[in-house]
């Protein structure tokens, strides 16, 4: 009887669980994701900021990449970016060790910040960069 009520249970909370646009996981790394699906939109985005990190990991509707795209140029320019056929990518270093990487390819973004090489002012810049993004591919965006 008791396995049946916890089968029961599980089945419950399963169906309740695939009902929900929006699913957040957070852990002890500080991490968040979100997932989100309906009709052909779809974004998964996540932050994982550790002691050591801060990541950010986006997969976006395809229609977003411009906007995406000209809003990175617009926040980490031109210097540093490297263009390679449809990836674009932004590296900075300090004393031969990489402060952080951006990588824009198709409908995928990746950034890591090494936080034991970058400023407060850096973390905070990536912080509010990773805030905009997350607008930028938000469904409600225009385009």
């Amino acid at each position: 009887m008791k396995t049946l009520i916890t089968i029961l249970v599980s089945f419950i909370i399963g169906v309740l669980t695939s009902n929900a646009q929006t699913n957040t996981i957070i852990s002890t790394e500080k991490s968040t994701q979100e997932v989100e699906e309906e009709d052909n939109y779809y974004r998964s985005f996540a932050v994982i900021d550790t002691d050591k990190n801060f990541k950010i990991k986006i997969k976006f509707v395809k229609k977003k990449k411009d906007n995406v795209k000209i809003y990175l140029i617009d926040q980490l320019g031109e210097e540093n970016m490297m263009i390679n056929v449809d990836e674009y990518s932004w590296k900075k270093g300090i004393d031969g060790e990489e402060l952080y990487t951006v990588q824009l390819k198709e409908n995928r973004l990746r950034i890591n910040v090494d936080k034991e090489l970058a400023s407060d002012k850096i973390i905070k810049k990536f912080k509010l960069i990773s805030a905009e993004l997350k607008l930028i591919t938000s469904r409600s965006s225009k385009n």
